[in-house]
């Protein structure tokens, strides 16, 4: 959609509800956002992603304008990010069970899974993790 339109398409539809439309917010801030140290767990997903590209086991997922790459781990470093996940079991993680299949999502699944970095395994332990990473139009440009 173009942003016109769709700005036309707010402004009608709040003046339809009585409210005053709100004033165009300010320009966007273009400066570096200050970096912090990487914490110790992010080796488990550099380790995950080294091996998805290495293999390669990376994929697109597009849903509505949102484009992301999936890199897909197994083995080691598979097993290493869903025992880091299974440490969590404080409400800040999903866990749940498919069939044989138990899975430990990085965040609470609110909707699906479509943005968000899982790993699962079996009882024949065999880990499997998907992390995304959020590319933007950037990823589809056509030039």
């Amino acid at each position: 959609m173009k942003p016109a339109f769709v700005l036309s398409a707010a402004l009608v539809l709040s003046a339809c509800a009585g409210a005053v439309p709100s004033p165009p917010s300010a320009a966007p801030d273009f400066s570096e956002i200050t970096p912090m140290a990487a914490p110790a767990r992010t080796v488990l997903y550099t380790d995950c992603l080294a091996q998805a590209i290495e293999r390669p086991a990376v994929a697109r997922l597009s849903r509505d304008g949102a484009e992301l790459l999936r890199f897909t781990c197994t083995g080691a470093p598979a097993q290493r990010f869903y025992e880091a996940l299974g440490a969590l079991e404080d409400g800040s993680v999903s866990i749940w069970k498919d069939a044989e299949r138990t899975f430990r999502a990085s965040a609470v699944v609110k909707e699906d899974l479509f943005g968000v970095d899982y790993c699962s395994t079996s009882p024949a332990n065999d880990p499997v993790c998907q992390i995304v990473l959020n590319t933007g139009a950037f990823l589809t440009a056509k030039n």
